[in-house]
């Protein structure tokens, strides 16, 4: 009976080694299945971080098919880009014409510069031609002038001696011979008179040919001045066109039929809009975040309703916080263009009036809103004279 029961205890002894064997195996398939699924809980959080940046990236795409003038459709937008990527060849063809046209007027406005260079040369070369003509012309007026008084003085001598042949009869070989010398060098100096007179011709008809050439050459200058000038207008004409065809390649061109304009509005009405539905976003996140009060009690109640619901208002409120960060933002670009719009009438009044004026809005403890006006002239002597008034709900208070 000892054997028997030895042997019994010995066989539940080898069950619970196998049970204990078993027990570790199921327990290592455990921990490895908890850790797949720990890493598919990691690659869930993954994937649907990846699934909210998709979605977010598609409501982007989206907005930027609505944005697109003439698009309502995702199968649109190829035939867009084909449209509009032949605007842009269309674009890229014509500055680049417009490139050359203007690359051909430069080099033509360089040779005229060359050539009207050129031309300023002769003109010069001419001018100093012409000065020295003259001073040539004077030069042989100055000795025609003198060869001629000396033949009229040899004249002279020729006659008193001719006088004193007549009155001494006895000297008449040696004054003839002195005569005929005299004569002879007479002629001489008459000789030397035509040669001059023809030099001083010769020399007013090329003075006259060089005025000639020098007013064509004034003439040529002018000419090539005025086409510079044309040449200069055109070419500022093709570089405001290649500006005008480089802001529609980059901006592209307005059309009003298919062209979606943001027009910023300026007036007090919108700014109060804008304020209005802020107020009621932000009462209507406050209604959100009371519900959201609510559903946290629930959700401790029911885990899985509370997940459903949490996740909805979550929503709602991102999407209304967003909505308020919009119309802040909206909200504090129309006060600075209000605030531009404002100092520029300001100024104005200033200049019109001579009265600086300054305005301040604030509100009263009773909440009604109250502007303050401070007017001063521009002949003020000190800060002091000046005048202030309060407008509140159509009064003025002084």
């Amino acid at each position: 009976r000892n054997y028997e029961r030895e042997l019994h205890e010995a066989k539940k002894l080898k069950a619970s080694h196998e049970n204990i064997e078993l027990l570790k195996e199921k327990l290592v398939e455990e921990k490895r299945r908890r850790e797949r699924i720990e890493a598919e809980l990691v690659k869930l959080q993954e994937n649907q971080l990846s699934l909210k940046m998709l979605e977010d990236e598609l409501s982007t795409w989206k907005k930027i098919i609505e944005g697109i003038p003439g698009v309502s459709s995702a199968d649109e937008i190829p035939l867009k880009f084909a449209s509009l990527q032949k605007e842009v060849i269309e674009c890229m063809t014509k500055l680049g014409e417009a490139n050359t046209q203007l690359r051909q007027l430069e080099v033509a406005l360089g040779t005229i510069e060359l050539d009207k260079k050129n031309a300023e040369s002769e003109v010069m070369l001419a001018k100093e031609k012409v000065e020295s003509s003259k001073l040539e012309i004077k030069q042989l007026q100055s000795r025609l002038s003198s060869v001629a008084e000396e033949r009229d003085q040899l004249k002279s001598v020729v006659n008193d001696l001719k006088n004193q042949t007549n009155k001494e009869p006895g000297n008449e070989a040696v004054s003839r011979t002195f005569i005929q010398g005299v004569e002879l060098s007479l002629t001489q100096k008459d000789s030397h008179i035509k040669e001059l007179e023809n030099s001083m011709s010769e020399q007013k008809a090329a003075n006259d040919r060089h005025y000639i050439d020098l007013k064509m050459l004034n003439e040529k200058l002018n000419s090539e001045s005025r086409r510079i000038k044309s040449l200069e207008r055109e070419g500022d004409r093709l570089r405001s066109e290649i500006a005008l065809l480089e802001s529609k390649l980059g901006h592209g061109d307005f059309s009003a039929a298919n062209t979606k304009v943001l027009r910023m509005v300026n007036a007090l009405g919108a700014d109060s809009e804008a304020r209005e539905t802020i107020e009621a976003l932000q009462s209507e996140l406050q209604k959100a975040n009371e519900k959201l009060k609510v559903v946290e009690e629930l959700k401790k109640q029911s885990a899985d309703a509370g997940q459903l619901v949490d996740s909805y208002i979550s929503g709602k409120i991102v999407q209304l916080k967003e909505q308020i960060a919009t119309l802040e933002k909206r909200e504090e670009r129309y006060k600075t263009v209000f605030a531009d719009r404002i100092s520029v009438f300001r100024r104005a009044c200033c200049e019109l009036f001579g009265y600086k004026i300054v305005m301040d809005d604030k509100q009263r403890s009773n909440g009604i809103p109250v502007t303050r006006f401070t007017l001063q002239s521009i002949y003020a002597q000190s800060g002091d004279e000046k005048l202030e008034f309060e407008y509140e709900s159509g009064n003025t208070n002084i």
